[in-house]
């Protein structure tokens, strides 16, 4: 998919998410340098991952997940690696990129976090936007994929298996789930956008860990 499919203006959309629900964006598309991807990846392993068996929209996981950013009241950084992953998924070269599928660079990064899935990990069934309302979409970007399994699958039964250092894109409103792994290990790095950067506007509840 290239993604300059005409000469479009930097907020007026080339892809229409609210029709085609589920994008996919290939490495020579993304406005990430190399030493990007290389910092993104180096930031990822330096992190405390938690095993999370229920989401909070009551679906059931098995994914093990350190968080960045999070907004059960409000968005708000956890930590410094949060600032530095924000440095990089929300430069205006990020931001102009959004443009092309929200309509607007101005975006708020509400809730991000690193998935870690290995074998017999899975993601249930779930729609971001029961989370949160505010969300908008969901960028997904790529850090591994020496995995077999582990398919991203929409309620419509679209399946996608992107590569490293590739972006699936969904739209926050599309069910979706991430099949079990069958061996090898998924990394991904999950930004949730959002047009809205005032407070929550429903409760958002935490995961629920293993313990």
């Amino acid at each position: 998919m290239s993604l300059l499919e005409n000469n479009q203006s930097d907020v007026e959309r080339v892809f229409n998410i609210e029709k085609r629900g589920t994008l996919i964006f290939e490495e020579k598309d993304l406005p990430l340098t190399p030493a990007n991807w290389q910092q993104l990846e180096k930031l990822v392993s330096q992190s405390y991952f938690e095993h999370i068996i229920g989401g909070d929209a009551n679906e059931s996981h098995s994914v093990w997940v350190s968080r960045y950013f999070n907004d059960i009241d409000e968005p708000k950084a956890l930590n410094q690696i949060a600032r530095d992953i924000e440095q990089i998924v929300m430069s205006p070269e990020m931001r102009h990129f959004y443009a092309q599928f929200t309509g607007t660079d101005k975006l708020c990064l509400r809730r991000c976090q690193a998935n870690k899935m290995r074998s017999g990990d899975f993601i249930g069934m779930h729609k971001d936007q029961d989370s949160s309302p505010d969300y908008y979409a969901t960028v997904v970007f790529h850090l591994d994929c020496d995995y077999e399994g582990g398919a991203f699958e929409t309620c419509d039964n679209r399946r996608y298996r992107p590569q490293r250092h590739m972006a699936l894109v969904n739209n926050c409103s599309i069910s979706h789930q991430v099949a079990k792994v069958e061996s090898g290990k998924r990394i991904t790095l999950a930004c949730f956008l959002s047009k809205s950067f005032g407070r929550s506007q429903a409760k958002r509840y935490d995961f629920k860990i293993e313990n």
